[in-house]
């Protein structure tokens, strides 16, 4: 029963991780727009690296919901490691000191956002509720 719940919950986190790479790519990218400097020079709006850091954690996280799946000892080590990567994705989204945020005005990266956000709230749901159910090995 517990390896049942686990294989749905590690589906769960790997769905998770697809979503954000699917909503920062194809169907809600962020604001293709520039910022022109003082100087002169264009660069991105911050959106823009919000996003790229958001598909690098859910990289990171489709290999963790792998490794979960195939670990026999560390399981509930690995899920930890999920549990933060969903707190990072969340806070990645938010303009504060661990965060880099998205634009102030409503643009499409608000859309992106609500997606990474979302993504991110399965994987600490999921993570918390495989460490509970697996208190200790999660392949009895």
């Amino acid at each position: 029963m517990k390896k049942n719940i686990s294989k749905i919950i590690l589906g769960l986190q790997l769905l998770a991780s697809i979503l954000i790479i699917g909503a920062v790519c194809s169907w809600a990218p962020v604001c293709d727009g520039l910022l022109e400097l003082k100087n002169g020079n264009m660069v991105h709006m911050k959106c823009f690296y919000t996003a790229q850091a958001s598909v690098a954690l859910a990289i990171i996280m489709f290999i963790a919901a792998i490794m979960a799946y195939l670990s026999k000892t560390d399981h509930r080590k690995v899920q930890w490691i999920v549990f933060i990567l969903g707190v990072m994705l969340i806070a990645n989204t938010m303009d504060s000191a661990i965060g880099i945020g998205i634009c102030k005005k409503v643009m499409a990266c608000h859309e992106t956002a609500v997606w990474i956000k979302s993504a991110g709230i399965v994987a600490i749901l999921s993570s918390l509720l495989d460490i509970a159910v697996n208190t200790s090995d999660p392949y009895q």
